[in-house]
């Protein structure tokens, strides 16, 4: 049911000739309100245009410089080999497996290599672009994701400015055959920390920003196909209007500076033409989402813009929305917040309770100057001070609801940019530190989800990761010295106690990826529960440069074991270049007309991932796959390819 009232006599909604019309936010409906017709989202926008020009008018009189007035744009049977956020989540990465395969995407192609009876061997590769595409370097290709026998890889189309969605067919014996090519319009995705994508249950979700204004009946999201000229059909219009809501609170009054549209696309990739549909909310450019196996959740600006940011009194007071994006038939809900979150691990579903936790760090500062920022780069730099806020799911509604103050549990602030934090269990870890000093910031906290307590745990290192060890957490950093630590965090949940376990220090190195899933952790295969396992991290033995972790810069594997506790280092499998691979780099370092690189040169995603499957190790390191084994407590290698031959 959808009621449209017609805001009568309002100055700021009507204009000389005829009052707008806009969604009733007290429609007596559950979720938020949306859009009826495409005249209402006109309405809708003509109302912020004005409410925008009396803002800057407010701005003017209270002596604002113009320069502080910034609006942001844009720029076959699966193993479980990824380190993801939530179980069964799978995310977008740059390595999957098969039962025998592994499926590689480095540098624009995609790589087949065969493990099954003891072989490691290439069997296949693919462009990763579709056949004779004349600008591939248009595109950057950045995640694959796997389910069944089709092979999903997506990249950012700046020429076309859209989500790239191209399908492959992996036969029984490793060949890849190319399937079709699809175009989802959206802004750039990129996240230093997030994914683009997920697989649920054999179906692909994705989530593309873009600009919603006067021209969003061209801008609106809109499926195409490639044709084999290269030319483009549109298949569907993914979004309807009336899948695009909001906050009720962005309609009384109107919010001026809600002016992106943040999209969830749900796509059948088994279909003979892909087939998708989509949700949509409203917020500013900066957001943070989050994916668990029911929902996506979408943490944004409310578009209020402060007055006070800009030298006026606080009667603006920011808030920002929390979206909740169901992916069965329920409705799109939402809650006003305060705060922002990290990355999307500052969020976890809680099926115990009914709700949704989320770690915040407050509005972040720049220059003296409140600023909510959470796109590309963002997360690397957060600050201010911390809590713990508990949403339950039945307070979500309409949008017009404000959550209690008293859902906010304040936290000590980790006092350094490079905020990192991890739910573990039913304990949230959190800490962090400025780039290259982790180390004059070596503590961690730790509070229960359950008890209004936070405990400080002193580190014999920093902290640039953390992570899951089984029922434990684990973090990693350097010290004062360069060494990178490895420190297990032992978590009582019972008692919802942590206690800082073993350490160990790797002498002269740094971390070579600084994505969440280049870190794995193995449990032992004959007792999962144990707290027994090894666990493995690309590593920076050249400690040339620490930004180059964003782009990977691993020079080897490092492998830990945990037994009894205790953490032991047992070794690495390293890179190394032979002739043909230097020769390969000199020609990727010139980019010239003759280079082998066509698309994706540079690494974004990072290059090196551990590999466990079954009893097998392996590390992938850059062009190289190489197989170590355990021996006497020593990781030795045994087999190394270069698939990229």
């Amino acid at each position: 049911m959808r009621i449209v009232k017609a805001l009568a006599g309002s100055a700021l909604l009507c204009g000389l000739a005829a009052c707008a019309s806009l969604p009733d936010p007290e429609r007596g409906r559950i979720g938020i309100p949306t859009f009826a017709n495409g005249e209402e989202i006109d309405a809708y926008i003509a109302a912020q245009r004005r409410a925008r020009k009396a803002f800057y008018k407010r701005l003017r009189k209270a002596g604002a410089p113009d320069d502080r007035i910034i609006v942001t744009g844009a720029r076959a049977e699966e193993v479980s080999i990824t380190n993801v956020q939530e179980a069964g989540v799978d995310e977008g990465g740059i390595v999957k497996a098969t039962g025998e395969h592994l499926v590689i995407l480095r540098r624009g192609k995609v790589y087949v290599a065969r493990y099954a009876d003891g072989a490691l061997e290439k069997v296949s590769s693919i462009d990763a672009f579709p056949p004779s595409d004349p600008n591939p370097d248009d595109t950057w290709y950045d995640e694959m994701l796997l389910s069944g026998d089709t092979v999903t890889v997506i990249g950012y189309s700046y020429g076309g400015g859209a989500t790239e969605i191209s399908r492959f067919r992996l036969s029984d014996a490793g060949a890849l055959s190319y399937l079709d090519t699809y175009y989802l319009s959206s802004y750039d995705y990129y996240s230093s920390r997030n994914y683009a994508t997920r697989m649920i249950d054999g179906e692909l979700f994705t989530y593309s920003p873009g600009e919603f204004d006067e021209d969003w009946r061209e801008d609106l999201p809109q499926l195409e196909r490639r044709l084999e000229d290269g030319t483009r059909e549109r298949v569907e219009v993914t979004l309807k209007v009336e899948d695009i809501g909001l906050s009720a609170a962005q309609l009384e009054p109107v919010a001026p500076f809600a002016t992106h549209l943040h999209t969830f696309t749900r796509c059948d990739v088994f279909a003979p033409q892909l087939t998708c549909s989509a949700r949509a909310v409203l917020g500013t450019r900066s957001a943070e989402y989050y994916f668990s196996r029911e929902a996506a959740y979408l943490w944004t600006e409310e578009g209020r813009q402060t007055f006070r940011r800009y030298g006026g009194d606080n009667e603006d007071r920011e808030r920002h929305v929390l979206y909740r994006i169901p992916f069965g038939g329920s409705e799109t809900e939402a809650i006003r917040v305060s705060g922002a979150p990290v990355d999307q691990f500052s969020f976890h579903e809680d099926e115990e309770t009914d709700s949704l936790f989320v770690l915040t760090a407050g509005d972040f500062t720049f220059s003296g100057t409140p600023w909510f920022g959470l796109t590309m780069w963002d997360s690397e730099f957060s600050d201010g001070p911390s809590a713990l806020v508990q949403i339950p799911l039945g307070e979500l509604g309409n949008g017009a609801g404000i959550l209690s103050p008293a859902r906010f549990r304040p936290l000590p602030s980790p006092g350094g940019w490079r905020v990192q934090n991890r739910f573990v269990g039913r304990h949230l870890l959190y800490g962090g530190g400025d780039y290259d000093d982790e180390g004059e910031t070596p503590q961690l906290y730790v509070t229960p989800l359950d008890a209004p307590w936070v405990q400080r745990i002193d580190l014999p290192h920093g902290v640039s990761r953390l992570d899951r060890l089984g029922a434990d957490g684990v973090a990693v950093g350097q010290d004062g010295e360069r060494r990178l630590g490895f420190s297990a965090i032992e978590l009582n949940a019972s008692s919802g106690s942590a206690k800082l376990g073993s350490t160990s220090l790797l002498p002269a190195a740094d971390e070579g990826e600084n994505r969440s899933q280049a870190f794995f952790w193995r449990p032992d295969p004959s007792d999962p529960d144990s707290g027994n396992g090894v666990m493995a991290l690309p590593v920076d033995k050249e400690l040339e440069n620490s930004n180059f972790e964003f782009l990977g810069s691993a020079t080897a594997m490092a492998f830990l074991a945990r037994d009894n506790g205790e953490l032991t280092q047992i070794g690495e499998l390293g890179t190394y270049p032979d002739e043909w691979a230097l020769a390969q780099a000199e020609k990727l370092e010139a980019l010239d007309e003759e280079g082998e690189c066509q698309a994706s040169c540079v690494d974004w995603y990072g290059n090196a991932r551990p590999i466990f499957i079954g009893e097998r190790i392996f590390a992938l390191m850059g062009d190289q796959l190489v197989e170590g084994r355990i021996e006497a407590g020593v990781m030795r290698e045994i087999k190394r390819i270069n698939f990229a031959r």
